[in-house]
């Protein structure tokens, strides 16, 4: 997604999405522009859905509010900041699925 698109499911969203398995962009569900504006993309609410593959927001803030549920999935989510709140639930060791980890510092802050 070019400048500041985002990415917002809300409600009573049931959604299935499954990142493409070969080519370029393999195992990325969601790709932001690294040059883009920061932005803020949000799951929120009882959504029950199905996301396999990385969320690559490096400039964006990615919420996770609610009672938010990824549990058949498995997502890897990249981002300038995360916000977890709720009893929100993602699954994200993808490896049965073919996709690798991603190498990160481990870096936990609490803001209140």
């Amino acid at each position: 997604m070019a400048g500041s698109n985002t990415v917002s499911m809300n409600g009573n969203a049931k959604v299935t999405l499954s990142a493409p398995t070969s080519g370029t962009y393999s195992g990325v569900l969601f790709y932001g522009d690294r040059t883009g504006t920061a932005a803020q993309s949000t799951f929120n609410g009882t959504a029950a859905s199905l996301l396999t593959g990385a969320i690559y927001f490096p400039r964006q803030q990615v919420n996770y509010i609610g009672n938010f549920s990824g549990n058949g999935g498995c997502t890897q989510v990249v981002a300038d900041t995360i916000q977890w709140s709720g009893s929100t639930t993602i699954k994200q060791d993808c490896t049965s699925l073919g996709m690798k980890n991603i190498p990160a510092t481990q870096s936990v802050q609490l803001v209140e």
